[in-house]
């Protein structure tokens, strides 16, 4: 029967390595990230596809 604790368990450990690869203000990034409120969190993801989202061409004008 499949533990769910045990594979989040399992996940935690391949996050660790992936967590290698990252830069330093990466890591520092992410750490502040989870920091904030679960509201901050919505936030700042609004704020960040706001931001990424190429304008309309004709907006521009």
């Amino acid at each position: 029967m499949l533990d769910r604790t045990k594979k989040d368990r399992a996940c935690v450990g391949f996050c660790e390595f992936e967590w290698l690869g990252l830069t330093s203000i990466e890591r520092r990034l992410i750490g502040l990230y989870r920091l904030l409120s679960e509201q901050e969190q919505l936030q700042l993801r609004r704020l960040s596809e706001v931001l990424a989202t190429k304008p309309e061409d004709g907006a521009n004008n």
